[in-house]
């Protein structure tokens, strides 16, 4: 279901023209992968990380708690949450408020506010599924004490979860912002948007220029 649901949504955004999304997921992907590879390869071949993938000495510490500090995606995600609101919810506010006195300006920013949140989330999302597919791999295949065939496949299919998840962001994303930019021609659509207008008229009615 995972690989069904990545390349149905990778072949729509391709054929969407949004292509580039596709190749910034998999660099994203592919470049955390192989650098949490080659750093496990290290920090193991000189003791940071013994046989049972634990994490030793004064630099195990730090890299344990910078290892906790990229797969954190609940902090990530509230971060990110607390930007989108702090720019944009402000602005939404002022413009009815400021709209009750026909003096309402359009909020600033919106596109690129939510694409910076969208694009955050997805990064963070890849980031975590390189690191684990990663240690699922390294530790399989340097047969770490207590690391298991079904452990490794269970990191691994959270791993493909994540980048599914990822995926379904962009292309849900992309969906909704191409509708948004679509112009409106159902009898429906046309009332709605004589009622936006008619809206920001009344918005904006004592604003000159």
């Amino acid at each position: 279901m995972t690989l069904l649901v990545i390349g149905y949504t990778g072949l729509k955004l391709a054929k969407n023209g949004n292509g580039s999304d596709i190749r910034v997921v998999w660099y994203l992907f592919s470049l955390t992968t192989i650098v949490t590879l080659i750093a496990v390869g290290w920090a193991s071949s000189i003791g940071i990380i013994d046989t049972q993938g634990a994490f030793q000495g004064a630099i195990g510490v730090r890299l344990n708690s910078f290892l906790k500090f990229m797969l954190d995606l609940n902090a990530d995600i509230a971060i990110f949450s607390s930007i989108l609101t702090i720019i944009l919810l402000p602005q939404f506010v002022s413009y009815g408020m400021s709209g009750l006195f026909g003096s309402a300006s359009a909020p600033l920013f919106v596109g690129a506010t939510i694409r910076f949140f969208i694009w955050s989330i997805v990064k963070s999302l890849l980031v975590v599924a390189g690191i684990v597919l990663a240690f699922a791999f390294y530790g399989y295949f340097s047969h770490w004490d207590g690391w298991s065939a079904k452990g490794s496949a269970s990191m691994a299919s959270l791993s493909g979860l994540l980048l599914m998840l990822s995926f379904s962001i962009l292309y849900v994303y992309r969906d909704v912002h191409a509708a948004v930019e679509t112009p409106l021609t159902t009898n429906r659509s046309l009332k709605l948007k004589k009622i936006l207008i008619c809206s920001r008229r009344w918005m904006t009615r004592n604003m000159r220029g």
